[in-house]
């Protein structure tokens, strides 16, 4: 059998059947562990969640308290030792001021009859004030207007008493009337007996609005505050903490430069951290008011965050709400690394340094991912640095 020669052609054909094997096998024969480094990043972060509002309010209380006259107007400024509220004890009857009432009612009928044809101008025009204060009263009350009520209240309260002060000052010589103000001065007495002066034991806002969680969400509760409370006032339910009483709460002196919100975060997806740069915070339903929140707590329990955070800028309208849905932002600058970089080991997200074969495993927290880029900080200072390379296994 004739043999086949071998040919150049052979030989130069094996040659690039063999270099293309090598160029295919040496990223596995030479190449070392694929690596990243540290980087440094900045990422905005917008969150949206739930909150509970907490405010360093103490609430003056009785227990023994048939009737509350309010003193100083809501929501305004007191100083300690002003009186608030006057309170009618325990054995006042609203007869009592009904009856006061009739009695000044005669006085006004019975002026009317004495002066009968005699036209007093400053009785008149006291009248009308009286009228369409009343008129105005009567319309906010059945929605017909829009307004203020409390300060319409306090315009017709003022009305009143200027022209029931304008009769007493210019009554007329005549028996019936002079015992009819003897009867009124007896019954203004005998409501005074039940009378007791309310005085605000503190500096502050006051506010005769309370939602009954007062006592028991305090910046000295702060600390024992739970993610199960938070649920609970979310929820408007009451708290485990929160004790009957007999007492009636008659108002709150609260503390404007000085509050607290607590949010609920479910998951990882946001992890406030005590030191981080303020944030910012809005509420919904009251837009153009913004407040600088600084981070003073977090705890975490089966994957849930509860963060606490401060705010000294006024209180303003919100001194009316609990809960409410905030917007939290900020511009995170720090450490990064891409996404892929990073490892759960037994439930602690980190990345591994390589500083020795294999690497070294530096636990993390994870504030924010935007694309394949996490922007992260160790759970100790001074384990990770900018330009520092890490694994990615």
């Amino acid at each position: 059998m004739r043999r086949r020669r071998v040919t150049g052609r052979f030989f130069i054909f094996l040659l690039i059947v063999l270099v293309a094997a090598f160029l295919l096998v040496r990223p596995l024969l030479f190449s070392g562990p694929k690596v990243t480094q540290i980087m440094m990043a900045n990422a905005p972060q917008v969150q949206r969640v739930d909150c509970v509002l907490i405010r360093d309010e103490h609430v003056l209380s009785s227990d023994s308290t048939a009737r509350v006259e309010y003193i100083a107007p809501e929501n305004t400024l007191v100083n300690e030792g002003d009186v608030v509220a006057n309170l009618y004890t325990t054995g006042y009857s609203e007869s009592l001021l009904n009856n006061l009432e009739t009695t000044r009612s005669n006085i006004q009928a019975y002026h009317k009859q004495l002066l009968n044809n005699i036209v007093d101008a400053d009785l008149n025009r006291l009248d009308q004030v009286v009228d369409m204060m009343a008129i105005e009263f009567k319309n906010l009350i059945t929605h017909q207007t829009t307004g203020n009520l409390s300060t319409v209240t306090r315009q017709l309260e003022t009305a009143m008493v200027k022209r029931q002060e304008y009769l007493r000052q210019n009554k007329r010589g005549d028996n019936k009337l002079t015992k009819l103000y003897e009867e009124e001065n007896a019954r203004m007495t005998s409501i005074q007996s039940w009378r007791k002066v309310s005085n605000a034991d503190r500096a502050g806002v006051v506010s005769f609005y309370l939602d009954g969680y007062e006592n028991d969400l305090t910046p000295a509760t702060l600390n024992a505050l739970t993610i199960q409370d938070v649920r609970s006032v979310l929820g408007g339910a009451a708290l485990a903490t929160t004790q009957s009483t007999r007492q009636t709460g008659i108002c709150r002196i609260v503390d404007q430069n000085k509050w607290y919100v607590a949010v609920l975060i479910e998951g990882s997806q946001w992890t406030p951290m005590v030191g981080q740069d303020t944030y910012h915070m809005m509420l919904e339903g009251f837009e153009d008011l913004v407040f600088d929140a600084a981070v003073t707590n977090v705890q975490k329990d089966q994957g849930v965050t509860l963060a606490v955070f401060e705010i000294t800028d006024p209180l303003g309208p919100l001194i009316y709400r609990r809960t409410g849905r905030a917007q939290f932002t900020i511009t995170l600058t720090g450490l990064s690394v891409r996404t892929e970089a990073l490892y759960n080991d037994n439930g602690q997200m980190g990345v591994w340094i390589y500083d020795v074969p294999g690497g070294t495993f530096v636990p993390v927290e994870v504030l924010s991912t935007s694309g394949n880029i996490s922007m992260i900080q160790p759970l100790v200072d001074g384990a990770l640095e900018l330009g520092q390379t890490v694994l990615i296994k």
